[in-house]
């Protein structure tokens, strides 16, 4: 089965991700990874495809593979077995959608938008992640010194 540029078609259509999802009846994350190449449409799902976006044919929406030919490596429901972190798999899809041709991709300015976005977003939960040690420090020292202050008056610590 060929892929299909589902992205495309959704903004063809003005819809968000979580609508198509809602409409084909699939979880969003599902279909994130159907459009991220991860995993395939089920084959009972294309009839609703059609009748959503009023196609008979998506011929002019397939997504050739990185050899040049349509079709897809990945099986249905199942993900690569070298996948990394987010990040990686964030620059893995850069690098392929980079070196596929014939394929109209998202301007370079989206990337580094996205890029600069989860940079952000890393650097927000890394001082997230700094205040909690912090406060979990905190609240360990204040722990001992009760723990002290018992013993110094002589009661029994639970």
């Amino acid at each position: 089965m060929s892929r299909i540029d589902l992205v495309r078609l959704r903004k063809r259509a003005g819809m968000s991700q979580r609508a198509l999802a809602d409409l084909l009846q699939v979880r969003p994350s599902f279909l994130s990874a159907i459009e991220n190449g991860r995993s395939r449409m089920p084959e009972e799902k294309l009839d609703r495809l059609h009748e959503i976006f009023e196609l008979d044919s998506f011929d002019d929406y397939i997504i050739p593979d990185i050899a040049g030919e349509t079709g897809s490596a990945v099986p249905p429901h199942t993900h690569p077995l070298d996948q990394g972190d987010s990040l990686t798999q964030l620059l893995t899809h850069f690098h392929d959608l980079a070196h596929r041709s014939g394929h109209a991709s998202a301007p370079e300015s989206e990337y580094a938008e996205r890029i600069e976005f989860l940079v952000r977003r890393n650097d927000r939960l890394s001082d997230r992640i700094d205040d909690l040690r912090d406060e979990v420090d905190a609240l360990r020292r204040e722990n001992l010194q009760l723990k002290e202050l018992l013993l110094r008056s002589g009661k029994e610590i639970p």
